[in-house]
């Protein structure tokens, strides 16, 4: 069989459940992270996505018993400092009463990351993905792609643009790609509560090299020293 063939055999493989929830709960959370940034903001949405990392991190060492090194455990705040810190605006917040008004929102986006990224975590780690990787996270997304059309032709939302179906196909490709080298490095025998953190360092240094570089955007005081603790991180990572 084809590492990409979805055929009727894959509806009695051991991760077939998995790839059918995560794909409902990419759509219900992606309508929440969009309903997130249109209430209080990327910015808070985008820091509190990436804190979900957290809950890896406690599920690697308390379910799995994995061991962090010190220079490990001193990367981990680390890390979500530098979160903070990497995506903080030039200028104060906008929305203090939004984000008031919404607090409930942020959280939302914080437990609806952390349960996808603990659930391919234990899918993997229990053995129920093994080296079908490739093949797990193309029906995952081909999964929430149907649920996503059904999405649309319930709530009739057929105003897009040909240049959100780009757009959309531009976010889509890397974090299908993203999804799979985790689950690729969960196999081969990385420690999720490593593999998580250095996967959003590895985000936070490539935004603002590329906000930086190819949008010509300054980086204030604070973005700044998020990236620097962000490279901090990674050499202890790898101590």
């Amino acid at each position: 069989m084809s590492e990409f063939a979805l055929s009727k055999e894959i509806i009695h493989q051991d991760w077939f459940i998995y790839a059918l929830y995560l794909s409902i709960c990419f759509i219900i959370f992606f309508n929440v992270n969009a309903l997130t940034i249109q209430k209080v903001g990327m910015i808070i949405t985008s820091i509190f996505q990436k804190l979900s990392l957290i809950f890896p991190v406690i599920v690697g060492v308390l379910l799995f018993g994995e061991n962090l090194s010190l220079a490990n455990k001193i990367a981990i705040p680390l890390t979500l400092i530098a979160i903070v810190l990497s995506n903080l605006p030039n200028k104060s917040f906008q929305k203090i009463e939004a984000i008031r008004k919404y607090w409930y929102l942020p959280i939302l986006v914080l437990a609806g990351s952390g349960f996808i990224e603990v659930s391919l975590f234990y899918a993997q780690e229990t053995n129920k993905i093994g080296e079908h990787g490739m093949q797990f996270t193309t029906c995952l997304f081909g999964l929430a792609g149907i649920w996503g059309l059904i999405f649309i032709f319930i709530t009739r939302s057929f105003d897009f643009t040909i240049k959100e179906i780009i757009a959309g196909i531009l976010i889509g490709l890397p974090n299908f790609f993203t999804i799979y080298l985790i689950i690729l490095g969960l196999d081969q025998g990385w420690n999720g509560a490593l593999l998580f953190p250095i996967n959003n360092i590895g985000t936070i240094i490539g935004t603002t090299i590329i906000a930086f570089v190819a949008f010509k955007e300054k980086l204030s005081f604070a973005n700044t020293i998020g990236l620097v603790l962000a490279l901090i991180s990674v050499v202890l990572f790898s101590i």
